[in-house]
């Protein structure tokens, strides 16, 4: 499974309520490291960022990565789990981004090192993982705590 975690261009679509209880959804860059899921998020003037505002709450978050690809590639990573907000490591945030960027520039660097953005993270404490290959069901891989998700078989067809 971590295989598929860390194919280059994966995203994750992340969702989280707000303060005010209305729901928050987006796609974002991450990295799986240490036992976590790594987000970089750069918080913008007067509007509050939802995901921040939940690991700064270490209030739960839900990701999912997947594939949907037929007949061959359906696969998808579900979990759930608190978030909170991490110590500045600008080497764990240039991994993130280069699984998605293709060059390393001043602007990334820059991007990176910046006060208005925070490395955040998700500790994956429940969730599911699953394969379609062809279409044809396979066993749903569940888990309900963090040390079950990295001993899952991999996710593969």
């Amino acid at each position: 499974m971590l295989g598929f975690l860390n194919e280059p261009n994966l995203p994750a679509s992340v969702a989280t309520t707000t303060r005010n209880g209305n729901t928050a959804l987006a796609m974002m860059w991450f990295l799986v490291e240490d036992g976590r899921f790594w987000f970089h998020t750069p918080e913008g003037g007067s509007r509050p960022t939802a995901f921040l505002d939940a690991a700064r709450d270490q209030r739960d978050v839900s990701v999912m990565m997947a594939t949907f690809n037929p007949p061959e590639d359906v696969r998808q990573v579900r979990f759930s789990g608190p978030a909170r907000i991490e110590t500045k490591d600008v080497a764990r945030v240039r991994r993130i981004y280069e699984r998605y960027v293709p060059e390393w520039t001043t602007t990334w660097i820059d991007h990176a090192a910046s006060p208005n953005t925070f490395l955040w993270s998700v500790s994956p404490h429940r969730g599911m993982a699953v394969a379609y290959p062809g279409l044809q069901n396979r066993p749903t891989f569940r888990w309900s705590k963090v040390s079950e998700f990295f001993d899952l078989a991999p996710l593969t067809g």
